[in-house]
């Protein structure tokens, strides 16, 4: 008798998980509205107001109208995205949001819903470089897709920079506070060679950790190419090219032993190392653009440079992308910030840092006027 009990629960069991299969498929299957892209870039050029034509859309169509609305959503979700990606977004101002409506109908057989202008005013207010966001969500009468019911409007003004540091082996000494040590690290600049010589400084110490173009003098790294050199050694395998705006960088992360060098935002080399810092003031100091009274020769630098940076943590690639062109002084880490853009005041030879931490002698970098601003393609 047992078996037939047994048979009869095997039969039941069967049914429920092809049950279950079945309504998995059909809720697969099932009519969802969703935005068609989670993320949308917008730039601010001139005026001071910007729209955006806003629609959602089905999976596939139905045989009535389906009703949409949209709402801004609250800033928990910005801050969820900037723990996710490593980014710094803040809110846009929702007093200068409006939609033409806040509702819309996707008609019966139709894909997509009416549009709505989604309406940006007081641009001339946002700050230069600031990345803003404004999260849209979206309702509806049928089932919307998990993921699909938020979509992320990124609205940025463009910095401009018209003027930069021309170095013609010229250089920068720094001298950072005593008992400065970098367990974790990031050199970051925006740089224009000229030409290229055997040997390219960009900034660093050298000996201990420096980030240079080039090593063809004494070495066998070739003019144009990438490297940190010192404790540690890694290059890029790709040339740079002369005549061209880059924006370079080289994190360490001292925790998890990663480090890259950057090129425009993306990771061009990597490496892992089992170090546990530098002093940055150790051996000959740390300069940029050259090392000037070198024994071994000076390395200069033929170029512009803006954006010279030191930190004392390991910027994510996805900060450094966000902020090549401008950063906030106060960020946290930040411990050396030259713009070279004239701003500084420069008296006695002296240039004063944005951070406002250090002093550095400088050789005499002329501040020349561009005739096209910044722009890394």
């Amino acid at each position: 008798m047992n078996k037939y009990i047994f048979k009869s629960l095997a039969l039941g069991i069967t049914s429920l998980l092809l049950g279950a299969c079945n309504d998995s498929v059909e809720d697969l299957l099932e009519p969802k509205v969703y935005f068609e892209n989670k993320e949308y870039n917008l730039t601010v050029e001139d005026g001071d107001v910007m729209s955006f034509e806003l629609t959602s859309r089905l999976t596939s169509a139905i045989s009535s109208d389906a009703s949409v609305t949209y709402h801004v959503a609250d800033a928990s979700y910005i801050s969820e995205y900037n723990a996710k990606y490593g980014t710094n977004y803040v809110m846009f101002d929702t007093n200068n949001v409006s939609l033409s409506s806040s509702s819309a109908t996707i008609p019966s057989g139709s894909l997509y819903a009416e549009k709505v202008q989604l309406e940006f005013s007081n641009l001339s207010s946002m700050e230069e470089g600031k990345s803003y966001v404004l999260p849209i969500s979206i309702q509806s009468s049928v089932p919307t897709t998990p993921g699909g019911d938020i979509a992320y409007f990124f609205i940025k003004k463009p910095v401009r920079i018209t003027k930069a540091g021309q170095f013609y082996s010229d250089y920068i000494s720094v001298k950072f506070p005593v008992g400065t040590y970098f367990q974790s690290f990031t050199y970051e600049a925006l740089l224009y060679v000229d030409h290229f010589g055997n040997n390219n400084t960009v900034m660093g110490n050298e000996g201990i950790m420096i980030l240079r173009i080039g090593d063809a003098g004494g070495g066998t790294t070739p003019r144009d190419i990438i490297e940190i050199a010192g404790n540690q050694h890694y290059n890029v395998k790709e040339p740079l090219k002369a005549k061209t705006w880059y924006h370079v960088a080289v994190t360490y992360d001292q925790g998890s032993g990663k480090t890259g060098i950057y090129v425009n935002g993306n990771k061009w080399a990597e490496s892992a190392w089992a170090i546990p810092g530098f002093d940055p003031n150790y051996g000959v100091g740390f300069y940029i653009g050259k090392v000037y009274g070198f024994q071994w020769g000076e390395r200069p630098f033929f170029g512009m440079m803006s954006e010279v940076r030191v930190w004392s943590v390991a910027r994510t690639e996805n900060q450094l992308k966000q902020n090549m062109y401008t950063v906030d002084p106060k960020s946290e880490g930040l411990e050396l910030y030259y713009k070279l853009n004239g701003s500084e005041t420069s008296e006695g030879g002296r240039f004063k840092d944005a951070v406002g931490k250090v002093e550095a002698t400088t050789s005499g970098i002329s501040i020349q006027s561009l005739e096209v601003p910044i722009e890394i393609k």
